[in-house]
């Protein structure tokens, strides 16, 4: 069994929907997703944005998955952590695609053509949404890469005794600024849920954010749908080598 966790229902949209033979459960204020892909049998667990859920809610899935897998005599082979970042980098392009942990786990087990590129990442409490605190995160960590997570979910990881890989797609670059006003208006940091109707009432408040918003919304399917495709391929490529 290999868990994949992802922080939200967007962005795991279309790899869950690749997914066969679904079963669906929500346990620890995570919904959790079991299939497979190929021959490789999977449980999915979106676990949210940041502190302080998202690493409780990692310690939930990879529990469960594993209680699951005790009957079968087997256990959780290893974690994926898969989701959207912020490039600091100005060299990289919305859609790449990168490692940012446990490369020796997935990269030579792939063809040298569908290696992704290794890149730093850095975990950060709150999105870095101007130009202007990218290039300042940049300049302090050295990071291509910024997230809410990684760091979080691979001390629950390594405290469990479970390998963990990164993998990160750039949903924005580093020269963006993004419309963080508007899109905190549809997450609750402090409860982990997600608050469509607050952010239908901001925008009926302030129709003018509409046209800025939906202008990046609409810049995100292609970057899921590239990820998803990379997760799935990667999986059947490896299968059961996948931390072996």
């Amino acid at each position: 069994m290999i868990v994949i966790l992802i922080p939200s229902q967007f962005e795991a949209k279309t790899f869950i929907a690749g997914l066969d033979d679904t079963r669906e459960s929500h346990i620890g204020g995570a919904d959790i997703i079991r299939g497979h892909t190929g021959k490789v049998e999977l449980t999915v667990g979106l676990i949210g944005m940041g502190q302080p859920h998202a690493p409780l809610r990692a310690e939930t899935v990879i529990k469960e998955a594993g209680s699951r897998e005790r009957g079968a005599g087997s256990k959780v082979r290893g974690v994926i952590l898969a989701g959207f970042a912020g490039a600091l980098d100005p060299a990289l392009k919305r859609g790449d695609i990168f490692v940012t942990a446990g490369a020796e786990y997935l990269l030579p087990l792939l063809p040298e053509a569908e290696r992704p590129p290794k890149a730093k990442l850095a975990t950060v409490e709150k999105i870095a949404g101007t130009a202007a605190a990218k290039k300042e995160l940049f300049e302090r960590t050295g990071a291509q890469l910024c997230d809410m997570e990684q760091t979080h979910v691979a001390a629950v990881a390594k405290r469990l005794g479970v390998p963990l890989i990164g993998i990160r797609i750039v949903s924005d670059e580093a020269q963006e600024d993004l419309p963080t006003d508007t899109l905190s208006q549809s997450y609750d940091q402090e409860t982990g849920t997600y608050t469509p109707w607050k952010l239908a009432g901001h925008l009926t408040r302030n129709p003018f954010r509409t046209v800025t918003l939906a202008s990046f919304v609409r810049s995100l399917p292609p970057v899921r749908n590239r990820m998803s495709d990379c997760l799935h391929r990667w999986l059947r490529q490896t299968g059961l080598r996948l931390f072996g």
